[in-house]
């Protein structure tokens, strides 16, 4: 959904921005995002509008969608795709230049929010995935974890550009009224591979540090947080717990910017190790100032270097990631440290502006040419 509080809104906002630059003549097309958003690119956004609840069929759905409405613009070069829902409908225009942007697989994430989903749809969509990796012309990601994936399944003789995530450093802003002196925070998704569940067992072993509460600040709506609720109310945590959602960008950078540090608990899983991501949550806590303290995966180490501009510990471990939530909290001038590097890093690696040039140059050095011909 665009746009909406979530990482993966963000990012098609910045990469559309670097696709005007390219041809200011362009459509931004996906499914229809939180209802009080305001796109930053109104008259070229086309929402798609569905009830279906069902994640195959609403994707379905959403490709017969693209489809028609591609079928009407007989202009169109260029064709950038983020799934396969996209990818099945431009694939299906040889005039159009493909270039997917492989940020995941259904195939592989799917069983997370859908255990009982069928072997048999899996194999499907594990096909359609490689029906698109193959048809792309210029393939675009986020991680090299992906891109290893990607040349795992046999994808070869493509240009494989691979442009992390980013985040612009934030203004300083005023500590919220309201909130304790000192406080944790987690923002972002709470989708298992996440690892909140395993935050919230290493609060157990920082009893004598209950006063510093954690601030988690959900993507989500509050029903999506139940188990979540549940398990801290179990563990006679809830008191310690202070729960937002859906936080605007501005006011989630003042909550960053005034924490302790922000956390990161990763799982060891197949979607964290075999496919990979570029956690939005990381890089914005880092343009912030704040310290990250992050389990100790590939993709997190492609962002943060260990002791320089974060802290690291063994995923799935909470009293492993308790023992850094310590440290971090008994010695400010580590954690100061840490926080400076940290937004010296974003500056010098992963603003927005040095990811939206590099998919720039892409489309100037590898589509350009080969529309030309």
């Amino acid at each position: 959904p665009h746009p909406s509080s979530k990482g993966a809104s963000t990012h098609i906002t910045h990469f559309y921005r670097a696709l005007r630059k390219y041809e200011p003549r362009s459509a931004l097309l996906s499914i229809a995002g939180t209802p009080d958003a305001v796109p930053e690119f109104p008259r070229d956004y086309f929402a798609f509008e569905s009830e279906e609840p069902n994640y195959l069929r609403r994707g379905m759905q959403f490709s017969h969608w693209l489809r028609q409405f591609i079928g009407q613009q007989p202009d169109l070069r260029l064709g950038h795709f983020r799934d396969v829902w996209g990818g099945m409908a431009i694939l299906e225009f040889p005039h159009i230049r493909p270039v997917f942007e492989v940020n995941g697989f259904p195939s592989i994430e799917l069983p997370y929010r859908y255990p009982q989903v069928a072997p048999e749809t899996l194999r499907k969509l594990r096909e359609l995935e490689d029906y698109c990796l193959r048809g792309a012309a210029q393939l675009v990601t986020p991680s090299e974890t992906i891109k290893k994936h990607i040349l795992s399944r046999g994808i070869r003789g493509k240009e494989i550009t691979v442009i992390p995530n980013g985040a612009e450093p934030a203004p300083d802003h005023p500590r919220q009224e309201g909130l304790p002196e000192q406080y944790f925070i987690y923002q972002g998704a709470l989708q298992p591979w996440q690892g909140v569940d395993i935050l919230l067992k290493a609060l157990r072993y920082l009893d004598d540090l209950a006063h510093i509460p954690l601030l988690i600040c959900s993507a989500h709506k509050a029903k999506l947080s139940r188990k979540l609720h549940k398990l801290a109310e179990k563990m006679g945590l809830e008191e310690r717990i202070i729960w937002r959602y859906q936080v605007a960008k501005p006011e989630l950078q003042q909550l960053m910017q005034h924490a302790l540090f922000s956390l990161a608990p990763l799982t060891e899983c197949s979607r964290n190790l075999e496919q990979g991501c570029s956690p939005l949550k990381i890089f914005e806590s880092m343009a912030c100032g704040t310290p990250v303290v992050a389990s100790d995966l590939p993709v997190v180490r492609e962002i943060i270097s260990p002791e320089q501009d974060g802290l690291l510990f063994r995923p799935g471990r909470p009293a492993d990631l308790a023992r850094a939530m310590r440290i971090l909290t008994e010695y400010p001038e580590q954690r100061n440290t840490l926080g400076s590097n940290a937004r010296n890093t974003i500056l010098t690696k992963f603003t927005w502006k040095q990811q939206e040039k590099k998919l720039l140059q892409v489309y100037q050095s590898h589509i350009t040419e080969s529309l030309a011909v």
